[in-house]
């Protein structure tokens, strides 16, 4: 039995170190970077999986660099923001950088290395975001709570359907439900 309570306790341990960096957050962007292949902040995906004997090779790969969006944090919805600032970084896809250069307020949801974001906008004291833009949050679609016809969903609706999954699944993980 007490050997079970340790896995479960490391376990756990582990989990919470995996979620860290999880953060839902709005702010102001400052700017948007994108970075090429090889610079310091970037390195080349190709030069990490060359083979180390070697043997000739060819890599192909569609990415097209790098971004960086630093983000002055306002607002801290989910998880720790770690400051003032944060930046996230992520590599541009084969359909090249998600990170426009917006400068305005924006929310931003990172989950481990997925990061999607989407413009703020304001109605009624109310933040709106982009359910194309900023798809999920913990597993919650945002088109599940019916965009308007400016694809605008409020952020608290999506809050309180993540709160509920949240409780949904902490009742399921001690056998309540």
């Amino acid at each position: 039995m007490n050997h079970f309570k340790t896995c479960m306790l490391v376990l756990l341990a582990f989990t919470a170190q995996a979620t860290a960096q999880d953060v839902l957050l709005a702010g102001k962007a400052q700017r948007v970077v994108l970075l090429a292949y090889g610079t310091e902040e970037c390195p080349d995906p190709c030069v990490a999986r060359a083979p180390q004997d070697g043997r000739q090779w060819i890599c192909i790969n569609n990415g097209g660099g790098c971004e960086r969006m630093d983000v002055e944090v306002k607002q801290v919805f989910l998880g720790e923001a770690g400051g003032t600032r944060r930046v996230f970084k992520k590599g541009i896809g084969e359909w090249g950088p998600s990170f426009t250069d917006w400068r305005g307020e924006v929310v931003v949801s990172q989950e481990g290395d997925r990061i999607s974001w989407s413009p703020a906008h304001m109605r009624g004291g109310k933040i709106y975001i982009e359910s194309k833009k900023l798809r999920s949050i913990r597993n919650v679609k945002t088109s599940d709570l019916g965009p308007d016809p400016d694809d605008l969903v409020a952020l608290d609706a999506v809050l309180d359907r993540v709160s509920q999954a949240d409780a949904r699944q902490q009742r399921r993980s001690i056998g309540k439900e």
